[in-house]
């Protein structure tokens, strides 16, 4: 097709000057690339009809052999032209014929969302290769699919993609385009191809000193660029969250106390609650109760405060478990009839339910939550949980290390370990579970059951003088955190490590007991 021979020609609200590759919309003008004006012009000269695949590359790419994955991406940038447009034309695929052109009517202009305190992001499209239609591709669906995953957490509020196409950022410094934008944080990247690697370089940076606030680097074989989207993008949503977290964390600590409003509060109960110690989790409480007096209905706070509240049973030293869960599972519904559609909040009365007994509705909602958001690791390694206690060790192996692929740096991380090493102990693998347990130790050196499983591990193996040594650092913790006065022999009682380790069949707990009275435990 020669576009230097075809007519202007209106479709919806836009002017198509393909002599010239301009698109001339209310919103001003856009210059496409030729191969995206050529099929543009050509499913228009088709009045409708649908245009095959092989007349789209005879038409447009003269005949030559071309790839799936190039008429794939013309068509994305195809349907982001109607998106910016209003909706003015809608490229439809007919499954195994070809596409279709059809004139659509212009959307309603979106209302702006109300501002609030949460940090704000931008995903930039990724550099690439200039004239690389692959790694064009591959760049835009990254940011796409990065886009969309974050947009997920109730915690972040991401630009839309929609925004970068009518601002001039191109070239910008980080600060400006944040100012530019009105976010606090860019996403940015790049990505270059060695060989038969294609790497990827990912940086948070923080607008208001344009200092990094977290960055990585991915290494991948060329060979699937489809496949390659997915792992990365699951990884960087993993791990973009809590690093801007950790940031907002700083921040509050920074403000004056006298100006603390929900945003604040709610990031330093988050904070304290991650610490993990009796006393950090009731300031956390203390924090979250005072952040719902100004946001009653916040899903995200009421979540964390039903965490809150099951701490003590999770640790084993609560003095009424089942009043503490009864109060869990309270506020965790008011978290669901607040916001049904948010994945952590399914997430949160999944782990109610599981502390109930009941494990089918336990399992269905972690199901439903990665339904709602696939890259929550959290309910990915509680699903790995359940089903380590169940004695399906493969399953909860391959879920837990979903959970910690997905994000390896999350305040979770010593639980999908723990749940790792439960069931390989429960799979006879003793050595490889010990391994686990040591991990998950250095991940919750703190959480003295992960030091007693560890015991547990060790003794099973055989490795008596490693099992000892976890079993005193096991009771030195516990002791620690129930404070003087005990006049047990051991700190952990039995009840204590069977609200902990909720296993279904009975001899899969009495194997532990075993292993762990071998390393001298007296709790039984």
């Amino acid at each position: 097709m020669q576009l230097a021979h075809q007519a202007a020609f209106s479709l919806g609200t836009l002017e198509v000057r393909p002599p010239t590759c301009e698109v001339v919309s209310p919103l001003g003008r856009e210059v496409l690339q030729p191969r995206v004006m050529q099929v543009l012009v050509t499913l228009s000269l088709a009045d409708g009809a649908v245009v095959s695949r092989d007349d789209l590359i005879e038409t447009c790419w003269g005949g030559r052999v071309v790839g799936e994955d190039a008429i794939t991406l013309v068509m994305m940038k195809l349907r982001k032209l109607a998106a910016r447009s209003g909706g003015a034309f809608v490229v439809e695929t007919i499954p195994r014929v070809g596409y279709r052109l059809a004139e659509g009517a212009p959307a309603p202009p979106q209302e702006p969302s109300g501002g609030d305190a949460r940090p704000r992001l931008v995903v930039l499209e990724f550099t690439h290769a200039l004239g690389d239609e692959e790694q064009a591709w591959f760049a835009e669906a990254l940011a796409d699919e990065l886009t969309a995953g974050l947009s997920k957490s109730p915690l972040l509020a991401v630009t839309p993609r929609q925004a970068l196409l009518h601002s001039d950022v191109a070239g910008h410094a980080p600060g400006a385009i944040c100012a530019r934008l009105g976010v606090d944080y860019v996403l940015d990247g790049k990505i270059r191809s060695l060989g038969g690697t294609v790497r990827v370089s990912v940086d948070l940076i923080r607008g208001s000193d344009e200092t990094s606030a977290w960055s990585a680097r991915y290494d991948r074989p060329i060979a699937d660029l489809f496949a390659m989207v997915g792992q990365i993008t699951t990884s960087i949503i993993g791990t973009v969250e809590p690093a801007v977290l950790e940031q907002e964390e700083a921040r509050a600590l920074r403000a004056p106390a006298h100006s603390l409003q929900f945003w604040r509060l709610f990031v330093q109960g988050r904070r304290h609650f991650w610490r993990s110690t009796a006393a950090d989790v009731r300031i956390a409480e203390d924090f979250l109760v005072q952040a719902l007096a100004i946001e009653p209905d916040d899903v995200s706070a009421l979540a964390f405060l039903a965490h809150c509240k099951l701490f003590e049973v999770w640790v084993g030293t609560s003095n009424d478990p089942a009043a503490a869960v009864e109060a869990a599972q309270e506020v965790a519904l008011r978290a669901i009839a607040a916001g049904g559609s948010d994945a952590f909040a399914h997430y949160t009365l999944g782990v109610v339910h599981s502390m109930m007994g009941r494990l089918v509705e336990a399992k269905a909602e972690q199901r439903r939550a990665l339904e709602l958001n696939p890259y929550l690791a959290a309910a990915s390694g509680e699903l790995g949980r359940l089903m380590a206690f169940e004695g399906q060790s493969q399953d909860a192996i391959a879920f837990s290390e979903r959970a910690i692929l997905a994000s390896p740096n999350d305040p979770h991380a010593w639980l999908w370990f723990r749940s790792k090493a439960i069931a390989r102990f429960i799979a006879g693998d003793f050595e490889d579970a010990a391994r686990d347990a040591a991990d998950a130790c250095a991940r919750g050196p703190e959480r003295f059951p992960l030091h007693y499983l560890l015991a547990a591990c060790y003794a099973a193996a055989g490795q008596m003088d490693q099992a000892h040594r976890a079993l005193e650092d096991g009771e030195r913790l516990a002791r620690g955190r129930a404070g003087p006065g005990r006049s047990n022999a051991t700190a952990y009682s039995l009840d204590a490590l069977k609200t902990g380790h909720p296993f279904v069949r009975s001899a899969d707990l009495a194997r532990l007991v075993k292993a762990l009275q071998k390393s001298g435990w007296q709790g039984a």
